[in-house]
């Protein structure tokens, strides 16, 4: 069979499923294992990443297909009679945006291609609960919409108040029991379920050492984001908009990326209600709001105008890599600005200097020159947002004398001056700064 003659039946199964829970908020599914086939997971591996570092068995992604349909096979044997177990996680860790460093759990194959099939399962299914208000890790829907949804509530929501709220470690102080707890209010497959329990408390290996864990999911697993979601869509989605606005004289906003959001309020008042309350909400889950990222300003029209007459200047935030600011257009009226944060374009050029650095004598240069294109290319793609064109003609600018100082690197014998290089340039362009999306709230309203 086809890749698409696989698909078919499978993805008639989950629109059923989507169809059931959408129209059926209480539903409880109990039979949702038996969608684990050989044609399911058959597709799960196909989607999976060839080149992604292997676990510990040490078995990567051509070795496990040489014998594809006697693996699955097995696999879906030993799941039918409860024999399966999820095996450790190794531990390594990455660079984050903010200089620090993010644990990652590196799976087993197997392990990835079954979650990856409960993934699709449950997403199918939590797709019809999700609110609006969320946009990360989610079939359609992405920071550039986070972004578009924040610019909306600002200048159309009436707000003057926000919490930008980020949580201390989420994905490593998961509360497994509220977890179990939330999914069985749409899950009562008991099958699925103990799959789910079994990648909850798998080991992890680090230098050697096994941890078993006690609390979170691994940062890296293909159903973590998922679940991490689901956890988020109960204890502060549901809470934010559907217990909260009756506590309160004004309106409240929500939006969510993962565990990075902002709550937007009309008055003072509420802005510290909710802030008082919001602790104490996360701590009920195992929570807690991290000091260092998280604040509550004042940020809206009628403040900006309040501060101009005084001579003040009103606060920044940073959400989903821009530094966001009040400032006054061409026509005299307040709107939304919008900056690549300074901290993280310099990381991301400090990166590219030490890649072509590591990449100027090992690589052709034609190859070289379309790594360096494709990086551009993304960057752009991501920062080219209406109002941030000084900061992206800046780092253009950076990009170019790096990759000047570079090239004449390679040889000796073929270096040329600033002059030459710019004819180079002709033949090889860069890829240009521009803006990519435009503002999006002149003629939208809130919800």
């Amino acid at each position: 069979m086809t890749g698409s003659e696989l698909k078919k039946p499978l993805l008639t199964k989950l629109n059923r499923l989507s169809e059931l829970a959408s129209k059926d908020p209480r539903l409880r599914f109990t039979s949702l294992a038996h969608l684990l086939d050989e044609a399911c997971l058959t597709e799960c591996y196909g989607e999976l990443n060839r080149y992604a570092a292997y676990g510990v068995d040490q078995v990567d992604w051509e070795t496990y297909g040489e014998n594809l349909r006697g693996n699955l096979t097995d696999l879906i044997s030993r799941m039918k009679g409860n024999r399966y177990r999820a095996q450790d996680i190794r531990r390594a860790w990455i660079p984050k945006p903010d200089g620090g460093k993010r644990p990652l759990g590196i799976l087993i194959l197997e392990d990835k291609i079954v979650q990856r099939g409960v993934a699709k399962i449950l997403e199918a299914v939590y797709e019809q609960d999700f609110l609006d208000v969320s946009f990360g890790f989610r079939p359609n829907r992405n920071a550039h919409d986070a972004l578009r949804s924040l610019e909306l509530i600002i200048m159309k929501g009436g707000i003057e108040h926000l919490l930008d709220v980020d949580i201390k470690g989420y994905f490593d102080h998961i509360d497994h029991g509220w977890l179990m707890k939330m999914l069985e209010e749409r899950i009562a497959d008991r099958q699925v379920l103990r799959l789910i329990g079994k990648w909850l408390k798998v080991g992890v290996l680090e230098e050697g050492r096994i941890t078993r864990m006690t609390g979170g999911v691994p940062q890296g697993g293909v159903i973590s984001p998922l679940l991490a979601n689901i956890y988020l869509h109960y204890v502060l989605d549901l809470w934010i908009t559907k217990k909260v606005p009756g506590m309160l004289k004004g309106q409240v906003y929500l939006v969510r990326y993962a565990d990075d959001f902002v709550i937007g309020c009309t008055c003072r008042e509420d802005a510290n209600a909710v802030w008082r309350m919001l602790g104490d909400r996360l701590s009920q889950f195992g929570l807690e709001i991290s000091s260092e990222k998280s604040r509550l300003i004042e940020f809206g029209r009628k403040t900006y105008w309040k501060n101009r007459s005084n001579g003040r200047k009103t606060g920044t935030f940073d959400f989903l890599g821009f530094t966001h600011y009040l400032t006054k257009s061409r026509r005299g009226n307040v709107r939304l600005g919008r900056k690549t944060i300074g901290k993280r374009m310099r990381r991301t050029l400090i990166d590219l200097n030490d890649r072509l650095r590591r990449w100027r004598s090992a690589l052709p240069f034609k190859e070289l020159y379309q790594r360096l294109r494709r990086i551009l290319t993304g960057y752009y793609n991501y920062y080219g947002f209406a109002g941030n064109m000084d900061t992206l003609n800046k780092f253009d600018y950076v990009v170019r004398r790096i990759w000047f100082k570079w090239l004449n690197r390679r040889s000796q014998r073929n270096s040329f001056n600033w002059e030459q290089f710019q004819k180079m340039l002709k033949r090889y362009p860069l890829p240009q700064p521009r803006i990519l999306k435009t503002y999006s709230w002149i003629y939208a309203t809130v919800l």
